[in-house]
């Protein structure tokens, strides 16, 4: 009936506050259409959860869009039922969310689309022609409201981390340039993918070292490093800030870069299904023609493998990177947060003890000098000045109370609301009876 919606929440309202529900009024609303919305065909995992998807129903190649004419590949007689990494969700494929309902691009029975642990202390994985599969007793997120998770043997094909920066090289001079974004892609994506990165990567890596090296050498030219504001008095320090500054964004990209670029080699090494497939950069050169230090085949300018500088052989490099970065970071050293109301060692150091004679000096937390009997200010009914500024021993003692009052102030408004909603309910409930 029309209008009877609003009439049973204020029904919901008078009843016992033990089954009224805690739920603001007007917010049920939202909650149901929330509800009806999943109950429609959309589910959501859990954190620790990734959604899989049967192979038997979408085929393989979980990236991207959706494509409905991909072969289904039936499941083998008594083996566990194989599943890919990611799930329909709108027209493409998700890594946590997935879409039930009729169509090809759905999830139709029970059991197309799971969400399974990221993990299991039970499991194993095959690889054979470079095509990997994960055979395991997995946790699996129940449907059903209250029943916890449920162990499942399945078999899953997984994805493979990779770092992207489509349509330009990496920037290394640029502080405000990106670095890309890791994506993950099936197999055969991957490894279309990895031709395409690997000697954007490589560039970046052989330039960031070059530059490192050259700017170590520099400061290290035989005197002691001086960080830029510590300097005697006409002497220059061997960084300016801004170099500083700019040597520590070289060295944290070096290290993201150097990370990436192990688990591209590992990874490319394990899903290739022939060395062949691992090569890069026919020429041996970057698109801007730099010579890639990779590594090669003998007499061939094709790379073979990517160098991440993390071999024997530059144990000397990353002593010395590693070096340079302590210098530099001691010319920024982190500080806490200093916690309210609590004054630091040095302030309070400045501060004149409590009970000076008059007109001592005293600091207050902006470094202002205040004196007792000098600070401005007009007399009050208290005898208490304002206006001027008070010694930072007083401050310090008055700060808690503040601080209290704050509270005692907040604390104030909430009671108010509460009330104000009760007489409301109240209100509603006289005229609903």
């Amino acid at each position: 009936m029309p209008g009877l919606g609003p009439l049973v929440h204020e029904e919901a309202a008078c009843l016992p506050w033990s089954q009224w529900s805690p739920i603001p009024y007007g917010v049920q609303d939202k909650l149901h259409q929330a509800t009806s919305f999943q109950a429609a065909g959309d589910g959501i995992c859990e954190e620790g959860f990734r959604c899989v998807s049967r192979i038997s129903k979408f085929g393989t190649g979980h990236w991207g869009q959706v494509d409905v004419g991909k072969e289904e590949i039936a499941d083998a007689e008594g083996s566990a039922p194989v599943y890919e990494w990611g799930c329909p969700f709108q027209g493409e494929w998700s890594e946590n969310k997935y879409e039930s309902g009729p169509g090809d691009d759905q999830c139709t029975d029970e059991g197309d689309c799971i969400c399974i642990a990221r993990g299991s202390p039970d499991m194993h994985t095959e690889l054979e022609g470079g095509h990997e599969k994960i055979i395991g007793k997995f946790e699996t997120q129940s449907g059903k409201a209250h029943l916890g998770h449920e162990p499942q043997l399945i078999q899953v094909i997984p994805h493979y981390s990779l770092r992207t920066k489509d349509g330009a090289p990496f920037d290394i001079d640029n502080p405000h340039s990106g670095l890309g974004t890791v994506k993950e892609f099936d197999t055969e994506e991957w490894l279309l993918k990895y031709k395409e990165e690997a000697p954007k990567i490589q560039s970046a890596l052989d330039k960031l070292r070059a530059t490192i090296d050259s700017d170590r050498a520099k400061v290290q030219d035989g005197g002691p490093f001086v960080c830029d504001g510590a300097q005697p008095a006409g002497q220059e320090p061997s960084l300016t800030k801004a170099e500083t500054q700019l040597n520590l964004m070289r060295i944290r990209r070096f290290q993201v870069l150097a990370s990436d670029c192990v688990n591209m080699r590992d990874t490319a090494a394990k899903v290739a299904g022939k060395p062949d497939e691992e090569a890069f950069a026919p020429s041996g050169k970057s698109e801007g023609g730099d010579e890639l230090k990779c590594f090669k085949k003998k007499d061939s300018t094709e790379c073979q493998q990517i160098n991440c500088y993390r071999g024997f052989e530059d144990q000397g490099f990353l002593d010395r990177l590693q070096l340079l970065k302590t210098q530099l970071d001691s010319c920024r050293p982190e500080e806490d947060t200093p916690l309210v109301g609590v004054v630091p060692e040095a302030e309070k150091s400045e501060v004149a003890p409590e009970g000076a004679p008059e007109g001592t000096q005293a600091t207050d937390a902006t470094g202002a000098v205040a004196t007792e009997s000098g600070a401005q200010g007009t007399e009050g009914t208290e005898g208490k000045q304002t206006g001027g500024v008070e010694p930072t021993g007083e401050t310090q003692k008055e700060l808690p109370a503040g601080q209290q009052q704050a509270v005692g102030f907040i604390g104030l408004v909430a009671t108010v609301a509460r009330e104000m909603q009760k007489a409301h309910r109240g209100s509603r409930c006289k005229e609903f009876l």
